[in-house]
């Protein structure tokens, strides 16, 4: 199946021109709304079509699909949102619309030899570029966290599939540089003649991400997807090829796909300066990118004064100030909350403030004194009109988790499997 390849038929077949058409549309259309900041400074250049389809989409729903959803949301965190899956429709009717019309205009042309080049060329460089800053996300691992001390009381029901994949993935450090060494490698995309061996990795790494993605209810089914398509798409060419190396056993020669040559010699320079040019960009992209997000963690995740876990003991305390079926608190990040865990291991969320330098902390409404002790307790003491009341705060060893006490190990007589 030698299609769309420069050493094929110099005439395509009437389904393989009308294929290309729906698709050139399709992909590029796809690559420009769904970008995900995957080109260098594309978000600057790309406002007037994001404003457009923010008007449009909402629109389109509402006036044409009958499908009412909050106009606020656009792509955030989530992928999948209503606003995504209907701009993916309008997508999909204008290729359609747009690769009959083509069809109709431009029915005598022979062959799209030279813009299949330039689309493959959109391609590889948004599926490589996207998968690198995945990658990099994972090598330096920021993308998925350790488990953090609210994770480790969390029992497994509580947890969101979504959650349950973040959480098996963020535990190990080295498990995210090997998935995301491999995302990496993606970059061989970026030269034509490792085209085949860069979407070979691509197209496995993909289904990986996809499967998370499905079977984790993890909100970026659409772009993954869409990473798979476009992988599989830069192999079409090179399926007689693939087939004839991996089922038949005989050996074949991969060619890359011949770019449009350029008779003028400040063509090619020029070609040559905007592809270092744009690499050039998305290196610097991506380092402030890294620097900048791996400062945001740092700050989101500044570790509170009181950082821990700690039971709850107020036995004999006169007029609890704080609720009696408390027991266990946890302070981890500083950001004015705290967990609680009751008596029947139900969460709750509460407001706190600490003043580190006066010994102070705000819990439940309450302002106590509080004092650490050598061993790590924290004693809070409250002075009410008739008595003083004292809470004492035990310190839980976290090294005492199974999660985090087990390490690797070469010899293992029997499976360690809690």
């Amino acid at each position: 199946m030698n299609i769309l390849n420069e050493n094929g038929p110099e005439r395509w077949p009437a389904f393989r021109k009308l294929g290309f058409r729906f698709s050139f549309i399709f992909i590029l259309s796809f690559i420009l709304v769904f970008n995900n900041g995957t080109y260098p400074l594309y978000g600057y250049i790309s406002t007037p079509l994001t404003h457009f389809m923010q008007r449009l989409t909402p629109w389109f729903a509402e006036n044409i699909l009958g499908y009412s959803y909050d106009h606020s949301i656009f792509i955030n965190g989530s992928g999948d949102t209503s606003y995504a899956w209907v701009s993916l429709l309008i997508l999909l009717l204008l290729a359609l619309v747009g690769a009959a019309l083509w069809s109709i205009l431009d029915r005598r042309r022979a062959s799209y030899t030279s813009l299949f080049y330039w689309l493959t060329t959109a391609i590889r460089y948004y599926v490589a570029f996207m998968l690198i800053n995945y990658g990099l996300y994972k090598v330096f691992y920021m993308q998925m966290q350790p488990p953090r001390l609210t994770q480790l009381l969390q029992p497994l029901g509580e947890y969101s599939p979504m959650g349950l994949a973040w959480t098996y993935i963020g535990y190990s450090q080295g498990y995210n540089i090997l998935i995301g060494s491999v995302e990496i490698l993606s970059g061989l995309l970026l030269f034509r003649k490792t085209v085949v061996a860069g979407a070979l990795i691509t197209v496995a790494t993909s289904i990986n991400i996809m499967a998370v993605n499905y079977f984790y209810d993890v909100p970026v089914k659409m772009v993954s997807t869409a990473l798979l398509l476009f992988s599989i798409f830069l192999l079409l060419p090179y399926l007689k090829a693939l087939f004839a190396i991996f089922i038949s056993g005989k050996p074949v020669q991969l060619l890359p796909i011949q770019q449009p040559l350029f008779n003028k010699s400040w063509k090619r320079k020029s070609l040559f300066i905007a592809k270092l040019a744009v690499l050039l960009l998305f290196i610097v992209q991506q380092g402030m990118g890294i620097l900048s997000t791996k400062k945001m963690i740092a700050e989101y995740l500044t570790k509170s004064p009181l950082y821990g876990i700690y039971r709850i003991e107020q036995a004999g305390t006169q007029g609890k100030s704080i609720p009696e079926d408390w027991r266990l608190i946890v302070f981890e990040i500083d950001n004015n909350k705290v967990l609680i865990r009751n008596t029947d291991y139900t969460p709750q969320r509460e407001s706190v403030v600490i003043d580190a330098a006066g010994k102070k902390i705000t819990l439940n409404n309450y302002q106590f004194d509080y004092q650490i002790n050598p061993d790590g307790n924290i004693l809070l003491t409250k002075t009410f009109n008739e008595h003083t009341a004292h809470i004492k705060l035990i310190k839980q060893d976290v090294q005492a988790f199974e999660l985090i006490q087990r390490k690797f190990h070469w010899i293992q007589e029997y499976p360690y499997n809690r």
